[in-house]
């Protein structure tokens, strides 16, 4: 995006594409090989848990399971902020990593169906916004600093949502502004603040001047 937005040729764009996608089909098929030498074992486990999760259930796949079964049990309205039940992901330890990469199964689970829209609402929002600020900046550093920011928070947070409801397989990217971590958090400020000091520096409105006001004008002088 960034790249169309900076002046690159359409061409060269959808060459670019045509060429990366069929290649990360033909490597998601290499890497799922068993005597794959491309990535490491670890890496080759999560993506096989991905595509054959009820395998994998006890292992690999255990908290994604885990995390698509608490946003269900969330149901409409959730089971309130910090509950004691002992079944939940955080006080049952369902999940090792709660608090960073699943996230959005706390969510789902402690504010449900409301709470989950309403956290993604916000980041479409945010994201929204960024384009809106950037679409009317006066000049390209600042239209690309609002771009890039939007679909860094826009990209991330369908990465972390999608990890947590089983779309795609773990990749370790947290939710903006609700993961926990302080250097995300920082990054994420720092980045709208940049957006805010762009969206300060807008387009002025041209002005023009009718044929009445220059005969005036003229007139006058």
């Amino acid at each position: 995006m960034l790249l169309f937005i900076g002046g690159l040729s359409r061409k060269i764009i959808f060459g670019v594409l045509a060429v990366t996608v069929p290649a990360a089909i033909i490597f998601l098929f290499l890497v799922m090989q068993p005597d794959q030498k491309i990535i490491e074992p670890y890496q080759q486990k999560r993506i096989l848990a991905w595509v054959d999760p009820e395998k994998y259930a006890l292992t690999d796949a255990w908290q994604m399971q885990n995390s698509i079964t608490a946003i269900g049990s969330g149901k409409l309205y959730g089971k309130g902020l910090n509950n004691n039940e002992v079944t939940s992901v955080v006080n049952g330890n369902y999940i090792s990593e709660a608090e960073n990469d699943f996230i959005f199964a706390v969510v789902g689970e402690e504010m449900g169906f409301i709470g989950c829209s309403a956290v993604i609402t916000l980041l479409v929002m945010i994201a929204g916004q960024c384009y809106y600020l950037g679409i009317r900046s006066r000049d390209l550093a600042g239209t690309l600093i609002c771009f890039g920011m939007g679909t860094l928070i826009g990209v991330q947070g369908f990465f972390n949502i999608a990890v947590a409801t089983g779309i795609m397989p773990n990749t370790g990217i947290p939710l903006p502004f609700v993961s926990y971590g302080l250097t995300s958090l920082v990054s994420n400020y720092l980045g709208m603040g940049f957006v805010l000091s762009a969206g300060l520096r807008r387009k002025e409105p041209e002005r023009k001047t009718t044929e009445i006001g220059q005969i005036g004008l003229e007139n006058n002088i």
